[in-house]
C-alpha cells in the first residue's frame, strides 16, 4: 500500500509499505480522509510533539513513522468475530491506547498516561518495521477505539481529534458563560475553541493572530471580532472589555510573544490556557499573575471528549467545514505540507489528504 513515511533523514517519503494485518483486538480501516496537523509539521523540524506535550521531554523519533493521527475511514477487516458488527461501518478513530493500570489511567486521566501507544506519532510501540499512521491507504486500529458515524462526511470526521483537544482546552476554564474570552492563533484548534466557547455561552470572543488569513473562518466560527497581534493588541482588548480583560485566554501559538500577550489581557482571577507545548523559553514576572490569575496547560484529550464532539457534530451543533480549506490526494502530501508552511500566501487552514 502507499503511505507517507517520516524517515530518520527528517524527510517525508510517499512510498510503498506492507499492508497491515489486524492483530488481536484490532480492525483494519481503509482510510478515506486524514488531516495534516500542526504536530506533523513539527516532526519535519526534528521535534517530537507527543513526548514534549505528554512527557515534558524531547524523545528521539524512531525511523519509519507513518504520519497521520486525524483520520476516518471504513472497517474492512476484523480479527475477532465479536467485532463483526463493525464490518463496512464508516468510523472515526481515537488514535491512542493507554496502559489502563497506571495512576493516571486509574484516576480517569488516561490522556496523561506515559505508557501510551499512539498512532501517527511512533510512541509506545517498541520496535517495528513501520509505525502505524493515518496517512496511508490502510491502518490497523483497536476495535474499541473506532466510533461509527453516518450523518457527517469522512473529512468532517477526521477533524474530531483536534475538536476533542479544543473541548479539553475549554473545559480547563472554571467559568465561560457570560464571560469574555480571547483566542491567540487562528489555526484549526484555535478556531474550534472559538466555536466551543460560543456554544458554551461566552459573551464575546476575540480572535488574535499575526496574520489575517483565517479571520474569515474565525468569524464563521463565531468570533465577535478579529484583531491583529501587534503592540496595540493588549490595549485593544482592555478597551473592549472595559479595562477588565478576558476571563479566558487560549494561547495556541506557544511563543514568547503570545504568552506575554496572554498574560497582559487576562482578567483578574482569569485563566490562561496553554494549548501548545514546546521548548520555547518564556520570561515573565511574578507580578504578571496579579489578581489570582492562573496558567494551565492541555495535553491530548479524553475519549469522552471525542465522543461528545462526534455527537455534537452529527447534530449540526459543531461545524468544521469553514476550517477545511484543501482536500488533496495523498500522493500530493508534500504540496499539502507546503501549503500549510506558507499559509499566509496559500490561505490554508486545514489540509485533508485523501488516499
Amino acid at each position: 500500500m502507499k503511505a507517507v513515511v517520516l524517515k530518520k533523514d527528517g524527510n517525508i517519503h510517499y512510498m510503498d509499505v506492507p499492508k497491515p494485518v489486524p492483530g488481536k483486538g484490532e480492525v483494519l480501516v481503509r482510510i478515506r480522509a486524514c488531516g495534516i496537523c500542526g504536530s506533523d509539521l513539527r516532526y519535519l523540524q526534528g521535534e517530537n510533539p507527543w513526548s514534549e506535550q505528554t512527557l515534558g521531554k524531547k524523545n528521539e523519533n524512531p525511523d519509519n513513522i507513518i504520519l497521520g493521527h486525524e483520520f476516518s475511514g471504513d472497517v474492512v477487516e476484523i480479527s475477532d468475530p465479536s467485532d463483526e458488527y463493525l464490518l463496512g461501518k464508516k468510523v472515526a478513530v481515537i488514535v491512542y491506547k493507554t496502559c489502563k493500570t497506571c495512576d493516571f489511567c486509574r484516576h480517569g486521566r488516561m490522556n496523561l498516561c506515559k505508557d501510551t501507544a499512539h498512532i501517527g506519532h511512533g510512541a509506545g510501540w517498541g520496535e517495528m518495521e513501520y509505525y502505524p499512521g493515518g496517512m496511508a491507504e490502510y491502518c490497523q486500529v483497536w476495535s474499541d477505539k473506532v466510533y461509527p458515524f453516518e450523518k457527517i462526511s469522512y473529512e468532517e470526521a477526521s477533524a474530531l481529534d483536534f475538536a476533542a483537544v479544543a473541548l479539553a482546552s475549554v473545559r480547563k476554564v472554571p467559568k465561560v458563560f457570560a464571560e469574555d474570552a480571547a483566542v491567540i492563533g487562528g489555526g484549526p484548534v484555535g478556531l474550534m475553541i472559538i466555536q466551543l466557547l460560543k456554544l458554551n455561552g461566552a459573551r464575546r470572543v476575540y480572535c488574535i493572530d499575526v496574520l489575517d488569513y483565517s479571520f474569515k473562518a474565525a468569524k464563521e466560527c463565531g468570533a465577535d471580532e478579529c484583531i491583529l497581534m501587534n503592540e496595540d493588541a493588549v490595549s485593544g482588548i482592555l478597551e473592549r472589555t472595559q479595562g477588565l480583560g478576558s476571563a479566558a485566554v487560549f494561547d495556541t501559538v506557544g511563543a514568547a510573544e503570545s504568552q506575554k500577550l496572554a498574560l497582559g489581557i487576562c482578567k483578574a482571577r482569569g485563566t490562561v490556557v496553554n494549548v501548545a507545548s514546546n521548548e520555547n523559553t518564556v520570561q515573565m514576572r511574578l507580578s504578571d499573575l496579579y489578581g489570582e490569575k492562573s496558567i494551565v496547560s492541555v495535553a491530548n484529550a479524553k475519549d469522552e471528549y471525542f465522543y461528545d464532539c462526534l455527537k455534537m457534530m452529527e447534530a449540526g451543533r459543531i461545524d468544521v467545514k469553514p476550517l477545511i480549506t484543501d482536500i488533496i490526494p495523498l500522493s500530493q502530501v508534500k504540496d499539502g505540507f507546503g501549503r500549510l508552511m506558507t499559509r499566509s500566501q496559500s490561505g490554508a487552514i486545514k489540509v485533508i489528504l485523501v488516499p
